[in-house]
């Protein structure tokens, strides 16, 4: 079994929450902007610095640690560990344009988006707690990270 670190950072204004747009064969489906653990990136908030810039243009400050999930793709025999960081601060314009050039996610995100709690109950979101537990979460006086919990994909 291989393991992947994944790290992702969650960004909220007036009540919208940025979201990325996957769109894989017949899948689609939108994630806060994240991916794997590099070695260059030094933590986990590093990864959340580089992938939210290359996935949306936006340099970010990466605040607390909010959300843990973990899950088990058993068709790449692959568990993750995703961290998921909120975004306290950031700077510039939405753009793809960083992601030109880096093969793998270039091909597969479309879009990049600030979502109203209101459309994401009719999209496909993961984790699936962002329609629900994040907006209670962030209104929290001190956010304290909160487990997801494990989930078998592909069963």
């Amino acid at each position: 079994m291989k393991h992947r670190i994944r790290a992702a950072g969650i960004a909220v204004k007036d009540d919208k929450i940025l979201l990325i747009k996957h769109v894989h064969e017949e899948d689609e489906y939108w994630v806060p902007p994240g991916g794997g653990l590099e070695p260059g990136d030094g933590s986990t908030k590093g990864t959340v610095q580089r992938e939210v810039f290359e996935e949306s243009g936006l340099e970010v400050t990466v605040g607390p640690l909010i959300f843990v999930r973990e899950f088990f793709e058993k068709s790449r025999d692959t568990y993750h560990v995703e961290q998921f960081y909120m975004i306290t601060e950031w700077r510039g314009e939405l753009s793809l344009d960083n992601l030109r050039g880096l093969g793998g996610d270039e091909h597969i995100i479309t879009k990049a988006r600030w979502l109203s709690r209101e459309e994401l109950v009719t999209l496909k979101v993961f984790p699936e707690e962002l329609r629900d537990i994040l907006w209670s979460k962030i209104k929290e006086p001190s956010i304290s990270a909160c487990h997801l919990g494990v989930q078998i994909e592909g069963s």
